[in-house]
């Protein structure tokens, strides 16, 4: 008979407790001494947020990261060509992700009862600086996915709830006013009022029976628990996905990342252990040459990563330039149909520097009449076309990173699909704005071609029309050619 894996001392503790304690609950339907209680919600974001990081750094995930998200064609032109680079500004989102969520449960785990969830501090620190988990909180591989399906039940779950606490709250309002008013009372059937409060107790029987199944119920000391050790498998997740940036990081000697210097790893000696299993409770963890980066999830975290200097990102423009070149890409559509005033509105959207270097690039052609020349609309067409194909996704991406985390339309179950490397926030300042500059005019020379073609349009259709008034009414021809004078 083969011999079990020793149990931990984390998993003793929890079956002493799990003896002492019925089962069954409390009587008279109370709730649990030290519940989550209305903080279910708040703790249903940290755990999506949880599972969401965990699905991140899946094999797959990061496979498709490594060969398409970091391989366009724009975060090559506009970020950097480095695989190092950019695989180190995806580490730095996913700990920066992984020290908010380190701060909410350090808050959390004041308010536990277990004295090794009390020291939840000491023990992560002690993972960081020392690569020690003496009292076993890490999940195996597959535990720890059963625990990310638990994760994501328990926040539909809250969805679900918070839902019908929306709908009960308005059916109880209904009532009020429907009880406080004796007037509309008497205008409605006999059965009405009673109708409504039968709604209302059905209601309240839906909302309980969705919160005995919520974290609502739940003691701080459970959540908690889950939580604690689900962050103990990430860190030793990203420090297996990311084995070949965290030694760079370590070996390098300057205050920058030797990332930033020089091209130390590849993409493929970056995810060089993405190929493995996740090492289990049992295994040996890591050496401490990750301690450089993963320190930095031990200090509390506020805003965005820190951008170089040189970017789009640093300069706050990110949303702002990719409002500008999706308005140049509705506008390259049908670049005839721009009024005056959408001309105006997108030219004071520039910043002073693309004002200056677009009255520089135009000045020369404003002097000579545009040539009709049907090849060299079409070349600037394809350019064009051709600039929007790998611009025109970082600013969706930029769009899209923001509407995920904006605080006002942020719900219980935020999704995180885009990395800022993917958006403008990284991209070179001088660089993007060279493009815009070089958008913006193709699509002027696209708008005085498609101007000075109807106009001549419009003159051949006047001397026609005008040829045609001074034929002998018996031999005029109404079967003219039909113009787009548009």
């Amino acid at each position: 008979m083969r011999k079990g894996r020793p149990e931990s001392l984390l998993g003793q503790v929890g079956r002493l407790a799990r003896g002492r304690r019925p089962r069954k609950g409390y009587a008279g339907g109370r709730e649990k001494p030290n519940a989550v209680g209305i903080l279910a919600f708040e703790v249903s974001v940290l755990m999506s947020k949880a599972a969401q990081l965990w699905r991140a750094l899946e094999d797959g995930r990061l496979a498709c990261l490594r060969n398409v998200s970091l391989r366009q064609e724009g975060v090559r032109r506009l970020v950097s060509h480095q695989d190092d680079v950019l695989v180190s500004l995806v580490l730095t989102e996913i700990t920066d992700a992984l020290a908010f969520l380190v701060g909410a449960v350090s808050r959390l785990s004041r308010r536990c009862t277990d004295p090794l969830l009390q020291g939840f501090d000491a023990a992560y620190a002690d993972l960081v600086k020392n690569g020690a988990d003496p009292f076993g909180f890490e999940y195996a591989g597959r535990k720890m996915e059963r625990k990310v399906k638990k994760m994501e039940r328990f926040v539909l779950v809250g969805v679900c709830l918070h839902r019908e606490l929306q709908t009960m709250s308005e059916l109880k309002q209904n009532l009020r006013l429907t009880v406080a008013n004796p007037d509309a009372c008497r205008r409605l059937h006999p059965g009405a009022v009673a109708e409504l409060k039968n709604k209302v107790l059905w209601q309240k029987q839906q909302v309980k029976l969705l919160r005995d199944d919520s974290l609502w119920v739940r003691t701080f000391d459970y959540v908690t628990r889950l939580l604690c050790r689900s962050l103990f498998s990430i860190v030793s997740r990203i420090r297996h996905a990311f084995s070949g940036q965290l030694e760079a990081e370590e070996s390098s000697t300057s205050g920058l990342p030797v990332s930033l210097r020089s091209p130390v790893a590849t993409a493929d000696q970056v995810f060089a252990g993405q190929c493995f299993p996740v090492p289990g409770r049992g295994s040996s963890l890591p050496p401490p040459w990750s301690i450089k980066i993963l320190s930095s999830t031990l200090e509390p975290r506020l805003g965005l990563p820190n951008a170089p200097p040189a970017t789009v990102g640093a300069a706050a423009l990110a949303p702002h330039f990719a409002r500008v070149i999706l308005a140049i890409q509705k506008h390259a559509a049908s670049p005839c149909l721009i009024d005056p005033y959408e001309r105006d509105e997108l030219y004071s959207m520039l910043t002073s520097s693309m004002k200056t270097s677009l009255r520089v690039s135009l000045k020369p052609k404003a002097k000579s009449p545009t040539p009709l020349d049907p090849d060299m609309a079409a070349e600037r067409r394809a350019a064009m076309d051709r600039t929007l194909e790998w611009l025109a996704p970082l600013a969706k991406n930029t769009v899209k990173w923001h509407q995920e985390r904006n605080f006002e339309k942020e719900s219980l179950v935020p999704s995180y699909n885009v990395y800022l490397v993917q958006t403008l926030y990284f991209a070179n300042q001088r660089k993007t704005e060279e493009a815009i500059v070089e958008l913006l005019v193709g699509l002027d020379f696209l708008w005085r071609y498609g101007r000075e073609v109807n106009e001549r349009a419009v003159a051949v259709c006047s001397r026609r029309r005008k040829k045609s008034s001074f034929k002998i009414a018996g031999k005029q021809d109404d079967r003219l050619p039909l113009l787009d004078c548009s």
